[in-house]
């Protein structure tokens, strides 16, 4: 994956000690490690794949199906788009074979009805993590002048976070030949749902087709979501969304907004997972045309873990190093 987005910190400064202090702080490393040993912080990972045509045949072929469950199993919440699958069995299949994967589950879904203005007709789907996050509310955009092919289908989520409790996720799959009208529109989108939930932060995501022949570097600089102030383009422009060699586009994209969620962010940008699983671009093909997009939020409430017999042992191995002043009395 490669990261389109640094949170890093500048270099610290070196303030003087003691000789006592000095002592101290070099036993400090050993008392954090014990705190790191018995807990951590996940990170909660949001991702936005075009599937490219999902039906249940396709679903159905076993090499398929492998790619997608191990692709799926990374996120806590994945935006499918391109779902066309008139029977309603492929996200079924998807999900039963996402709760034999592993443990990390149980999955969820939350599909939108079929979207389209012709006999072609698409789905989004949400597919969650249901022991950490759960739909609060969702509704289907009104498009009442039929500016989307697709109109948004917009949904409010719990998060496992203190910081960040719940976030509305705004997916959009645009139409190669109105790029600039939708992505405009997405905006009003985004204006209804900040009068709908004050407050809350919102991430708009999926194929946009922003780049390449669809929408040009000039134009997409004059939309507003890139004027109007408070957007974070996290999957940047000079991104790789596709799976060919023969073509570099950043068409799929994350856009934040809030006060919270920008900071949170530990890592965003495309994976790669024909590299990642040793496919070639033909097996790849067979997937998807896209790279899935995702970010990374930080934090999640800790989460304890079982102390291994290494960590138990270690405050034995640790005291004799401890300050005498710091020691248990004799």
């Amino acid at each position: 994956m490669s990261l389109g987005w640094n949170g890093g910190l500048g270099p610290p400064g070196v303030p003087w000690r003691s000789p006592g202090r000095q002592h101290a702080a070099m036993h400090r490393p050993a008392v954090l490690l014990l705190v790191l040993l018995a807990s951590s912080t996940e990170a909660f990972r949001i991702c936005a794949f075009n599937a490219q045509r999902l039906t249940l045949a396709k679903v159905a072929r076993e090499h398929v199906l492998d790619t997608l469950v191990r692709i799926l199993a990374r996120c806590d919440i994945t935006v499918l788009q391109e779902v066309v699958d008139s029977s309603g069995s492929a996200i079924p299949l998807l999900i039963r074979e996402l709760n034999r994967f592993d443990d990390s589950g149980p999955y969820e879904h939350l599909s939108s009805s079929p979207l389209g203005r012709s006999t072609y007709m698409e789905k989004y789907v949400y597919i969650y993590r249901s022991h950490k996050t759960q739909v609060l509310q969702s509704y289907l955009y009104k498009d009442l002048d039929d500016l989307f092919a697709r109109e948004p289908f917009v949904a409010k989520f719990t998060l496992p976070s203190k910081v960040l409790p719940s976030l509305v996720l705004v997916p959009l799959h645009t139409t190669p030949k109105a790029v600039d009208q939708e992505l405009n529109a997405l905006y009003d989108v985004f204006l209804e749902v900040s009068q709908l939930w004050p407050g809350e932060d919102v991430i708009l995501l999926g194929d946009f087709n922003a780049d390449c022949a669809s929408l040009t570097k000039k134009r997409l600089g004059e939309l507003a979501l890139r004027t109007q102030e408070g957007f974070h383009w996290v999957i940047g422009d000079r991104e790789d969304t596709t799976v060919r060699s023969s073509t570099h586009c950043a068409y799929d994209r994350i856009v934040l907004y809030g006060e919270r969620c920008p900071s949170l962010v530990r890592a965003a940008g495309a994976f790669d997972f024909p590299g990642s699983f040793q496919l070639t671009e033909e097996q790849a093909l067979a997937i998807s045309d896209h790279y899935p997009v995702e970010v990374e939020l930080n934090g999640a409430v800790p989460r304890a873990r079982p102390l291994s017999l290494a960590a138990l042992l270690l405050p034995s191995l640790l005291l004799p190093l401890l300050p005498s002043q710091l020691a248990p009395a004799a």
